[in-house]
């Protein structure tokens, strides 16, 4: 497969078996983990801590490798750590989404707000409408996106038969995330779409 791969990761908690690590064995295993990642030339874009906006989710963030085998020799390697013994999460593997150019990516930056988005499908209301109205709808969706930022932006739908896509925004602040979601709501957009947000902010590492 060409092109980079993103992997979106979810963090529900970690494991007892983390929990009994002394934090010198913690911190050595991370080391590992960020050593497989360099040795794949992957990068870690971003990464948020979700505590503190819901009691599901610990944090969240996407890791991009520069081709799908880059990112199963990380996975190879991570298995030989038994790291899904350390932590209960999941994953999604997504490419890059053409709708979105990456000249507009910004960096993540301290201070701001991060919003996941994971989309299921479009509703029976959007797939009736006719092609003019479609448009329509994400053409005032994309008028919203004026207080924002993307991060990341990615395809899964050829990894995953339940989503179609995912991406991060970022937001000034919380203010601007409450007046993008109050112009969501005047479009009516959760009648046209499925999906799932998560707020976030930068971990403290």
């Amino acid at each position: 497969m060409a092109g980079k791969i993103y992997n979106l990761f979810l963090i529900r908690r970690m494991t007892e078996r983390w929990l009994r690590l002394a934090p010198d064995d913690q911190q050595a295993l991370l080391s590992k983990i960020d050593e497989s990642l360099a040795s794949t030339d992957g990068r870690r874009v971003v990464a948020c801590d979700a505590y503190w906006c819901n009691e599901a989710y610990r944090g969240f963030g996407v890791v991009e490798f520069p081709d799908f085998d880059a990112w199963r020799r990380f996975a190879d390697m991570r298995e030989q750590l038994n790291w899904h013994t350390y932590v209960d999460s999941w994953s999604l593997l997504g490419t890059w989404h053409e709708s979105v150019s990456q000249t507009e990516v910004a960096a993540p930056e301290p201070g701001k707000i991060y919003q996941l988005f994971i989309l299921w499908n479009e509703t029976e209301a959007y797939e009736q409408f006719p092609q003019t109205a479609k448009d329509a709808v994400w053409a005032k969706a994309t008028e919203t996106l004026q207080d924002t930022q993307w991060i990341v932006a990615a395809n899964c739908y050829w990894s995953s038969e339940e989503y179609q896509g995912f991406g991060i925004m970022s937001y000034t602040d919380i203010d601007a995330v409450q007046r993008h979601f109050a112009n969501l709501e005047k479009i009516r957009w959760p009648r046209y779409m499925r999906a799932r947000s998560l707020l976030g902010t930068l971990w403290k590492v």
